[in-house]
């Protein structure tokens, strides 16, 4: 069950579910704030908890929305690791591509509305993660002697990659702006689930031997969660 709020001159939507024990606030990606709460919690006792933590929720807001794409001419997106430009240019059908360090999207009439321009983005998004990620699964597969498993590619918010009970892999087409060592761990990780389903010691021993620096390499991909938000 959801409902709208304000306090604070902060709108939030909140989120009542059996499982939650506590109070949860976050900010998310566009600047909006999800608060999570058992049903037995009042909304003036969660309130106040907005209220308590407003400058902090605030200053969230700010730092997220700085991260949002105006899909305008100029806007930079990291593609595979390098800040790439984006450009607008009139043409005869809606189409993108990358030239150089840039990102030239062709539109129809004379303003490219936001909407086309981010649905051609992540277009090229997905289909580049798809790309990219193929290979590193025959790479791994082999490596970590599994079958190489099916995999997609979807508009995921809120994870990089997951891996099923099934052994199906999924990746969210924010991978994109990863570098190739970057995603590389990140497949090495989901598949390593496909030999420990879990996140135990064999699990992170397993992922230092194919990749000693791992978690150098987990905390660089943690670092640009924000850079991820393709969404306004």
């Amino acid at each position: 069950m959801k409902t709208q709020g304000k306090v604070a001159s902060i709108p939030y939507t909140l989120e009542r579910r059996r499982t939650s024990r506590l109070i949860s606030v976050r900010v998310l990606g566009d600047g909006t704030v999800k608060v999570n709460a058992p049903y037995r919690v009042s909304v003036a006792a969660i309130e106040r908890v907005l209220v308590s933590h407003q400058e902090t929720l605030r200053q969230a807001i700010s730092t997220q929305k700085m991260h949002l794409h105006t899909y305008q001419s100029g806007d930079t997106f990291l593609f595979g690791g390098k800040r790439y430009c984006l450009e607008l240019k009139q043409g005869a059908k809606n189409s993108i591509a990358v030239i150089e360090e840039r990102l030239v999207v062709t539109h129809v009439g004379k303003e490219a509305e936001a909407l086309v321009v981010q649905h051609l983005v992540k277009t090229l998004y997905r289909q580049s993660v798809k790309a990219r990620v193929e290979p590193l699964l025959s790479l791994w597969a082999k490596r970590l002697e599994v079958v190489q498993p099916p995999f997609s590619v979807r508009d995921s918010k809120s994870r990089w990659g997951s891996c099923s009970a099934k052994g199906r892999l999924n990746f969210s087409l924010r991978c994109q702006i990863l570098d190739d060592r970057q995603l590389s761990y990140l497949v090495l990780h989901e598949m390593a689930h496909l030999v420990h389903f879990n996140h135990s010691k064999e699990f992170h021993a397993l992922l230092a031997l194919h990749m000693s620096p791992y978690k150098e390499i987990q905390a660089s991909i943690f670092a640009l969660q924000k850079e991820s938000q393709l969404h306004f």
